[in-house]
């Protein structure tokens, strides 16, 4: 639309500039002080332009917002300010024939200075006598601020909206609620529409809401600025939501009380972790506390089993009940182990030192552990182990401890005259091995969850039996990298169930260390507050061929000491008068210095066996004692078996 150059030279001469101001030489010039009003606008362009649109007036100010100079504009159309791409959808004739019909019209949008750049400009053109005035005010930086403003108020409700398990809320000072995040819905189930404008006491519950506390908390926000604490909401559904809640006093630029930001974290689920983190640490403490009470009254019966069994003279009924009372004695031992092994489990806090291991050795350990129980029931044992025997790296004691409870649980449930069979093969990348039986067998159903915690399912069916051994033996297996798995062709058909394991490379050999010969003969004594513990493995040590003496306690064991010059003491820890801690230490000053230490108590955890031996005992035993591991123990110069240390 602008104007052929022929047109501005032909309109040209009518023009003058007269201090920066354009004026008809025919009409009046406009007034001075108006001039100098119109020079005197910073950021705004006021000119004016004949009835076709061509600029016939252009002040100072004009210049300064648009760049162009009188004589360059003088008699262009006012097109010349717009974009190309407005010009050629006709915008600028469109917006000067709405100013025409209704005198006048506004515009908003971009428009371009003399040296190309752009600024946005919010104008308004009103119609006069012969034309139109035009004002343009530059708004590039309102625009950018504003701009700016609704891109961080956009991210500011993303923000609020993504925020995890938080409601995020403007209210009223009154407590009204004006906006409503997503948060917030899903913390109390609320959609938008049924929130906005309802009062803050909407989300407290009726005896909450009855004793003012949502009242209470917008007073001392409004008093104080903030307001912070746990509080019950009340969900749309009518559950209670346990929620961290802060209130914040918003003010306008003027300082003054604008409204309030209210935010609800909801703390549900940690307050449940917390619930649970505290029952596990009270179920390991009692765990335990139970692991010290039943190995304490089960380490003399131990000792009176193996008394019985080293009497020559004992008649044949009495070694017959004695070997009952020893199964039943490895039952319970095994039931006992397993229940502080799952609590162990539980907790994360199951620790195993793996070792290239001999697999036959592990393997042939746990059958001649069965054997007896096997043969009371008088079922048969079929093995078949590979004729060289694979390594794994393993804890030994905790893998045979699997192994045990599965051959335990075969021989449980499978009917006198049956069979159990352990068949090991062994393949380039692992070792395999199926423990099978002729028994009750399992449901299809129950093979889905047999091995979870606390599932009587895991006991082949029966509804008796704590449900902890399969539990605890696929925890083991997968802490050696291994997987376990049960099969069952249906009731009545037997069960097998399979342990894989990576295999590891063969040790390294080391020497051989020389024969030391039969054990020497120690001077022991026995000191533990429970006498019958003391008095049964004083007795034992004797029949072994020591010489023992039994002690009741701390006082009296360093009473004894002197006289009985001991060169082996077994002491319990945990004792009424003296710990077991304070007489070692007694005893280090009247003993001599080869005197070995050796802790004996119920207590078993790596916790405790670290314990005793940074107090300086060379070994830690657990409670109830097999015969063997104490014979290691009195003969091995650097204190317990390994396998002790973690019972």
């Amino acid at each position: 639309m602008s104007e052929p150059q022929a047109a501005k030279s032909a309109r040209a001469p009518h023009l003058a500039e007269a201090g920066g101001v354009l004026v008809r030489q025919a009409g009046q010039p406009i007034a001075e002080q108006y001039r100098r009003m119109l020079d005197a606008l910073e950021d705004a362009a006021v000119f004016e332009t004949d009835a076709e649109g061509l600029i016939v007036a252009w002040p100072d100010a004009a210049q300064r917002v648009f760049g162009y100079r009188a004589e360059d504009i003088a008699g262009r159309h006012f097109s010349c300010l717009h974009r190309a791409d407005d010009v050629a959808a006709g915008l600028p004739l469109q917006w000067q024939q709405a100013a025409a019909r209704a005198g006048s019209a506004r515009d908003r949008g971009w428009r371009v200075r003399r040296d190309g750049s752009q600024l946005q400009a919010a104008c308004v053109m009103h119609a006069s006598a012969g034309g139109f005035v035009v004002a343009c005010r530059d708004i590039t930086v309102q625009e950018a601020a504003s701009e700016h403003a609704r891109l961080a108020e956009s991210r500011l409700q993303l923000l609020a909206d993504n925020l995890p398990g938080t409601a995020v809320c403007e209210l009223d000072l009154d407590g009204t609620i004006r906006s409503w995040n997503a948060g917030a819905q899903a913390v109390t189930g609320y959609e938008p529409a049924d929130a906005i404008g309802k009062p803050l006491a909407l989300l407290y519950t009726g005896p909450d809401a009855a004793a003012g506390r949502d009242r209470a908390a917008l007073e001392a926000a409004r008093a104080c600025g903030q307001w912070a604490g746990d509080e019950r909401l009340a969900r749309q559904d009518g559950a209670i939501v346990r929620c961290q809640t802060r209130m914040v006093l918003v003010r306008d630029a003027a300082g003054c009380p604008a409204g309030l930001l209210w935010t609800a974290r909801d703390i549900s689920d940690a307050l449940r972790l917390e619930l649970l983190e505290s029952g596990n640490r009270r179920l390991q403490s009692f765990l335990g506390i139970l692991g010290h009470e039943l190995r304490n009254p089960l380490a003399p019966v131990r000792n009176a089993v193996e008394v019985i069994a080293l009497t020559p003279d004992a008649g044949a009924r009495i070694r017959h009940c004695a070997a009952i009372i020893e199964r039943q004695l490895r039952q319970l031992e095994r039931l006992v182990n397993d229940l502080l092994d799952v609590g162990r489990v539980t907790a994360g806090k199951m620790r195993m030192e793996l070792t290239p291991t001999s697999y036959n050795d592990v393997v042939s350990t746990s059958l001649e552990a069965i054997r007896p129980v096997l043969d009371a029931a008088g079922q048969q044992l079929v093995a078949e182990l590979p004729a060289a025997s694979p390594y794994v790296r393993a804890d030994a004691n905790r893998l045979g401890q699997v192994l045990l409870n599965l051959l335990s649980n075969a021989t449980k449930y499978t009917p006198r005259g049956g069979t159990v069979s352990v068949r090991v093969h062994v393949e380039p990348a692992r070792v395999v091995t199926l423990i099978s039986d002729t028994g009750r067998g399992l449901p299809p159903a129950a093979l889905d969850r047999i091995f979870n915690l606390f599932s009587q399912e895991a006991e082949a069916g029966s509804r008796s039996g704590l449900g902890v051994g399969l539990a605890l033996a696929k925890a083991v297996v997968e802490a050696h990298g291994g997987a376990i798995q049960a099969d069952s062709a249906g009731p009545g058909q037997g069960s097998t169930f399979t342990v894989i394991l990576p295999r590891a490379g063969a040790p390294r050999r080391e020497a051989a260390a020389p024969a030391s010969g039969t054990p020497p003969r120690r001077r022991v004594l026995v000191v533990d507050d429970n006498a019958d513990s003391a008095d049964s493995m004083a007795e034992l040590l004797n029949m072994l061929g020591h010489d023992a003496r039994a002690a009741y306690g701390g006082h009296q064991a360093l009473a004894l000491a002197g006289s009985f010059r001991p060169d082996c003491v077994l002491l319990d820890l945990e004792m009424p008068d003296m710990s077991g801690y304070e007489v070692l230490q007694a005893l280090r000053q009247t003993c001599a210095a080869e005197v070995r230490f050796l802790a004996l108590t119920g207590r078993g955890t790596p916790e405790d066996h670290r314990r005793s031996e940074m107090a300086g005992f060379h070994g830690h035993l657990t409670k109830p004692l097999a015969i063997d591991a104490l014979l290691r123990a009195l003969a091995d110069p650097t204190g317990a078996p390994r396998s002790q240390s973690e019972r």
